[in-house]
């Protein structure tokens, strides 16, 4: 039986519109993160505040952002990859509205954005301010930039509602709760409204979920890209064969070894996700309609760093 190739050598004879089109299919799908998540809040535990933590985070941050591989094979491919995107500032030279003007000690100052392909993701929440002190709106901010992408956009459900999953949300019917439930909205709400409002639809991040795999196998699978290199990956949960396949490698890849710390990998059906958000929207900004754009989604990140793998493991 013969080995199959890996090598076409009459690519460089196919007609230059079809290789230009062959080059411009391998381009990744990203979402481009606009901050750096931070470990210690992602996985917050009252049990395990110092760590370890399944994932440092930054790693796939950082290569999320770099430009995509077939920018680096040969002029014709980066000539493509060029025609879309590039490395470019975190804030434009003109355009930008004085209400979108946030800044944050986690902002990426620059990355890869590819304007026909990438959505926009903010990582964001109320928990990062102590440390990392940030000024102006960040909804104003991803809203702005959503407004200027091609698939739009997303964000952790904890920017939205701080308290997110903890018991009371499944006790209480937010849609006729009386009292406090229904005072008017304050003006920061009212602007974050106004900000959410402007998207006919958002993803919204309720959990995220670290796959920690060498790069090879993780590329081969196709789910982080054709070429792997769309390492940060936000999943509509109504999506649920991809989501359980996600799940599957995640977990394949921490049963191979030990880690220092194990990842929460249970399964929740799609319709509880979308239950539980439409509640705390309709609690936190009185809106049924905001409630209905927003759809529940599941984060996945590739890291090549095994940052839980036991180190001893590693050598």
């Amino acid at each position: 039986m013969s080995t199959p190739t890996t090598y076409f050598p009459l690519f460089p004879k196919l007609p230059a519109e079809l290789r230009e089109e062959i080059w411009r299919y391998c381009l990744p799908h990203r979402y481009r993160e606009l901050d750096q998540p931070v470990a210690d809040i992602v996985f917050f535990a009252p049990d395990n505040q110092d760590g370890p933590w399944p994932c440092d985070l930054y790693h796939t941050t950082d290569m999320n952002a770099r430009p995509p591989l077939i920018s680096r094979v040969c002029h014709e491919s980066r000539c493509v990859a060029f025609k879309t995107g590039g490395t470019l500032p975190r804030y434009p030279s003109a355009g930008w509205p004085v209400e979108a003007r946030w800044h944050s000690g986690l902002e990426n100052e620059e990355a890869w954005h590819d304007r026909a392909r990438d959505a926009v993701h903010l990582n964001w929440e109320p928990a990062c301010d102590p440390e990392y002190t940030s000024s102006g709106s960040p909804l104003h901010c991803l809203s702005w930039d959503a407004s200027h992408e091609s698939v739009g956009g997303s964000m952790t459900i904890r920017c939205l509602d701080p308290s997110f999953d903890e018991p009371h949300l499944d006790d209480v019917d937010y849609t006729r709760a009386p009292g406090p439930f229904r005072n008017p909205l304050s003006p920061d709400k009212l602007r974050d409204l106004e900000a959410l409002e402007r998207q006919a639809e958002w993803l919204v991040v309720l959990r995220i979920i670290v796959v920690h795999s060498d790069f090879k196998a993780a590329a081969a699978t196709g789910l982080f890209g054709l070429l792997g290199d769309a390492r940060v990956q936000v999943i509509d949960v109504s999506e649920e064969a991809r989501i359980e396949a996600f799940f599957d490698l995640a977990e394949a890849c921490e049963r191979k070894t030990s880690v220092t710390v194990r990842q929460d990998f249970h399964r929740e059906s799609a319709d509880s996700m979308k239950e539980k958000l439409s509640k705390s929207i309709v609690e936190r900004f009185r809106s049924q309609k905001l409630a209905e754009a927003m759809q529940p989604a599941i984060m996945f990140r590739l890291c090549t760093q095994m940052c839980n793998h036991v180190r001893h493991e590693l050598r």
